[in-house]
Order: structure tokens, then C-alpha cells, then sequence
């Protein structure tokens, strides 16, 4: 599936109603069969066998007539178990107690715990690639591929690739030389089909996408052929291939129009029966509801109203503001349900057209999809590599479970966003309250400054008042300087000429005196009043002039 999982993730894909209240991720209702039921007309073809006795599965053959105690699969059997099946399961756990116990290390060869040459695990059968074997790390064992090599998972498994371990062994028991992939998002499924086709001696690769994530070449016996376009209209024209994955746009009217072209490549090329068809995204989200990369290429009467801006929630027929969103990589049908709705209706629409096809889907990881001709000769193999999948109650769980905790995650992600930005508000607001605050203050100092200069202005307004009052009658005391002079001079002769030599030799210095000091226009001395002279003529003044 595409879409930002490397980023966010996204949650996987399961029935659209909650496992109690369906068989979850079990047998189409279109095409209610057993695994077994697949295999029949195939397996008659070869004689009586196991076709004609008990289904694995639980069920009998379809063509015995109804049983009414037969069950939908594994999970609604009655628990017993085949002998054989119980003994490769026994086998299984002696032989990882061995490995546990044993010096083997990551790398070694893992079939040397087994000394009996058992199978690893009897429900492995055509199981190839990464996981195949096991290896001891520390006190736990693990898959040689895990133990090689660091995984690279995103924050939620969403790829077809996750799911090889199903559809690899798959591919292999149909004796597939040629394959067909739609879809090849980062082209992790494409190498993989690269190196199954040249294991197996090589064959026919077709790659159907617009920008494919890895273009091989051919050579080494393999033939590849990339188609970069849109399907279903780039399977046009092209012979059919003996498998198809199909893990392109998750919506009915595409998913419906590339099973129709395979179809009519079918009928075209004279072929006897449908070839295997693997497709994701069967179960929840996409599987009952259309989601578009691009609405413009589905047309306008088979597109359904959708948003680019919503999300969905499981168990939600509607959408919701957050959810499981595309953000911006891809739109979301506004309604769950209802026809010509979902990559799973639309499968179950094409199936019910034909009634030798059959459908099967596996739970997890968004959900598997395998579509099975009941007269292919490989028919009775797939059916027994789909028995323990199928229906699985186990499975359905873990990935109801997966569902939930990753849009727990979606939840927990959106409200540490939601209080970033509402701190991111806060933290604006307090910014904008900082400027505010700012921008008064600078107003407040200009104003004081303001005040500051009127102040100093009035200060020495204030200062000159006071001057001009100090110094207010100094022009008239200017112009009366000559009047006074003149009666300074007056006054100096009528007392010198009442002196003796000796008093105006005083008052000679004492003039001089006060000229030398530059206080002659400001002060004048004191002069001291002379004690009163007895009548004039006494005795007791000798420097009293003569009479007469």
C-alpha cells in the first residue's frame, strides 16, 4: 500500500466490522467455501485422493453434497487434530529445543540441528527466502533472514512485501513462470519476484507502474518487461501471466477494472482456466471503503464523494478530523460501505460473475486477498497453503489489536501536536504581550524624556526669572553713577578739608587701597565717626585751628 507510512505509518487493514461480529478476515460470503472446496475439480481430474475425503480445513467436498456440522475453517472446527499434522508440529519443537541447546549461531546451517532431516515445520511446505530456517541469538532463536540483516520496518507494517511468507509459497506451488505485479511501491515485492523467477530458472516479469520503486533489466533467463503506466488500462493489449499481485490504487473501480482485464486476456489468449490473482488491502481500511491517489483518473459515475482533509476510525462508517489520514498523499471515500465501495467488494463482485473462481482472505498486515480457480491444476496445493490462514481467529485478533494500537499511536500523536501548537500559541501570545509591553515602555521613556526636557526648560526659565529678579535695578543704579560720583567728590573735599595732613594722608592710602582692589564702584570704606571734639578752642585739641 502507498502512502506516508515511513513518516506516520498507517494503520493495516481488516474487515470493516469488528472480528465478533463477522468471521473476520475468513471466506468471501459471495464464494462461502472450504480451502478443499478450491482444489476439487482439479484434484478429481487426478483421480480419487484427498479431494474426496475430509477438507483439512474442516469441511467436506462441495461435491459430496451440504454438511451441516461442517465449519467455515481452522477456527470453527471441532479441534482435532491430524495425526500427521501433530506429528510435524512435535517435530518442530524438538527440533527448536535442539537449536536452542545447540552451538549453532547466526549463519550456520540450520537443517544440522535436525538429525532426523525432518522439515522444520511441516506447514511450511515450498516456504523459500528470508525466514526459512532458524538460528540461535543468545538464549532465543530467530529467522536466519532476521538474524542477517537489521529490519528496516516503518512504525506500522503496511507493504505486501511483509506478507512473502504467504504469497511466495503461494506463487511457487502454481508453478508460476511468469508474474505479473501492479503496483510496485519502494520495489522491495519486485526484487523479491525477481530472485523467485531466477531460483526457479527464470521466466516472464511484467511491472505495472507509473514511477516503479525498481526497474530490473533483464538477463539470466529472466525476461522483464516495465509497463509505466496506470492500470487497469496499461493491461491492455498484454498476454495474461500465470500470477498476478496486485497492490496498486485501493478503490472498486480500478481494482474491478484490472480483474476484468485479466479476464478478457484470459478469453483472448484461449487460456483454460483464471491464473492465481494475489491482492493487498483487502480488510480494513481500504476494503469497504474506495481511497484515491489520483479521483480524476476513476471516472466520475464510479467515484465516491471523498476528501483529501478527513481520516477514518475502525468501527466508524464516517470520517473523523484525525484518524488514519492520507495527509495529502491520498483521499478518503466520505461513507464506508454500500456498493461498488472498497478493494474487497469489488473482488467479491468480480468472483460472483464467475463461479469457478474462488476468494480467500488472510487478516493481517491490511489483508491478503487470493483469488483461486477451482480448475487449476495447482488448486489442491494452494488450498493446503491457505488452510492455516484462512479464518484464522488468531490472526484476526492480533490484527484488530495492531488496528487499535496504531490509531491509539494516530491519537497520541495528535494530541502532542495539538498541545505543541497550543503551545506554540501561547508561547505567540506571550510574544505578542512582549512586544506589547515593549512597545509602552519605549512609549513611557520617550514620554519621560519629553517631561525630562520641558523640566530642564522651566529649571532655567526659572534661573533667569531669578537673574533679571537679582540684578532687576542695576540699569537705574547705572544711571545715577555720574550724580553720585559727583557727590562722592563733593563729600571727599569737605572732608579733606576738615582733616589734618595726618587724616588725609590716611584717607589717601585707604583710597588708594580700594582702587588697588578693584572694589571702588561696589563699596566704600567705613569711615569711623570721630570721637566729638570739645568746643573748638579747647585744650584737648591741639590740631584744632587757631581762632578767628
Amino acid at each position: 500500500m502507498r502512502g506516508p507510512f515511513e513518516v506516520r505509518g498507517g494503520p493495516s487493514r481488516q474487515s470493516s466490522t469488528a472480528p465478533s461480529a463477522a468471521p473476520p478476515a475468513g471466506i468471501s460470503p459471495v464464494a462461502s467455501a472450504t480451502a478443499t472446496d478450491v482444489a476439487t475439480p482439479a484434484a478429481a481430474e487426478a483421480g480419487p485422493g484427498p479431494a474426496a475425503g475430509p477438507d483439512p480445513a474442516g469441511g467436506p467436498d462441495p461435491a459430496a453434497g451440504p454438511d451441516p456440522a461442517a465449519g467455515t475453517g481452522p477456527a470453527a472446527g471441532t479441534g482435532s487434530v491430524d495425526p500427521e499434522e501433530h506429528g510435524a508440529v512435535r517435530d518442530s519443537f524438538a527440533e527448536l529445543a535442539a537449536i536452542a541447546a545447540g552451538p549453532n549461531r547466526a549463519g550456520d546451517d540450520p537443517a544440522g540441528a535436525d538429525p532426523a532431516g525432518t522439515d522444520l515445520a511441516g506447514s511450511d511446505r515450498g516456504r523459500t527466502g528470508p525466514g526459512s530456517g532458524l538460528a540461535r541469538k543468545d538464549d532465543h532463536a530467530l529467522d536466519v533472514g532476521d538474524a542477517a540483516e537489521p529490519t528496516l520496518a516503518p512504525l506500522l507494517l503496511h507493504s505486501l512485501s511483509d506478507l512473502r511468507e504467504i504469497w511466495v509459497p503461494l506463487i511457487e506451488a502454481a508453478g508460476a513462470r511468469s508474474v505479473a505485479e501492479i503496483g510496485s511501491e519502494s520495489g522491495v515485492t519486485t526484487s523479491l519476484l525477481v530472485d523467485l523467477l531466477r531460483r526457479g530458472g527464470g521466466g516472464r516479469l511484467v511491472v505495472v507502474d507509473p514511477d516503479p520503486g525498481v526497474a530490473p533489466t533483464s538477463g539470466g533467463g529472466l525476461d522483464v518487461q516495465v509497463i509505466r503506466g496506470y492500470s487497469p488500462q496499461a493491461l491492455d493489449g498484454h498476454a495474461p501471466t500465470d500470477a498476478y499481485l496486485i497492490d496498486g490504487d485501493h478503490n472498486y473501480a480500478t481494482v474491478h477494472g484490472e480483474l476484468t482485464a485479466i479476464a478478457d486476456a484470459v478469453a483472448r489468449f484461449s487460456r483454460s482456466y483464471f491464473p492465481l490473482v494475489v491482492l493487498h488491502d483487502v480488510g480494513w481500511p481500504a476494503g469497504r471503503r474506495d481511497q484515491y491517489y489520483n479521483p480524476d483518473r476513476v471516472p466520475a459515475d464510479a467515484r465516491q464523494p471523498h476528501s483529501w482533509d478527513v481520516g477514518v476510525e475502525i468501527d466508524d462508517p464516517g470520517v473523523v478530523r484525525g484518524g488514519f489520514r492520507g495527509m495529502g498523499a491520498f483521499a478518503w471515500a466520505l461513507t464506508e460501505g454500500g456498493p461498488r465501495n472498497g478493494v474487497r467488494t469489488a473482488i467479491e463482485d468480480f468472483v460472483a460473475e464467475h463461479s469457478d473462481l474462488r476468494f480467500f482472505t488472510v487478516a493481517p498486515i491490511f489483508g491478503l486477498g487470493v483469488v483461486v480457480d477451482r480448475r487449476a491444476p495447482w488448486a489442491r496445493r494452494i488450498a493446503d497453503l491457505l488452510t492455516p490462514w484462512v479464518s484464522n481467529r488468531l490472526l484476526s485478533r492480533m490484527e484488530r489489536n495492531r488496528v487499535d494500537l496504531y490509531l491509539h499511536v494516530l491519537r497520541l500523536q495528535d494530541a502532542a501536536a495539538a498541545m505543541a501548537r497550543a503551545r506554540q500559541r501561547e508561547w505567540s501570545r506571550l510574544d505578542d504581550e512582549r512586544s506589547r509591553l515593549a512597545a509602552l515602555e519605549l512609549e513611557h521613556l520617550h514620554r519621560i524624556g519629553q517631561l525630562e526636557h520641558e523640566l530642564a526648560a522651566l529649571r532655567r526659565r526659572e534661573a533667569e526669572d531669578a537673574e533679571r529678579a537679582v540684578h532687576g535695578h542695576r540699569p537705574a543704579a547705572d544711571a545715577d553713577e555720574p550724580r553720585l560720583r559727583q557727590v562722592a567728590r563733593i563729600a571727599g573735599s569737605a572732608l579733606r578739608s576738615r582733616l589734618g595732613p595726618t587724616g588725609q594722608e590716611r584717607l589717601a592710602r585707604v583710597q588708594t587701597r580700594i582702587a588697588d582692589t578693584g572694589t571702588a564702584r561696589t563699596a566704600l570704606p567705613a569711615l569711623r565717626r570721630r570721637p566729638s571734639a570739645p568746643a573748638r578752642g579747647g585744650p584737648s585739641d591741639p590740631g584744632a585751628p587757631p581762632p578767628g
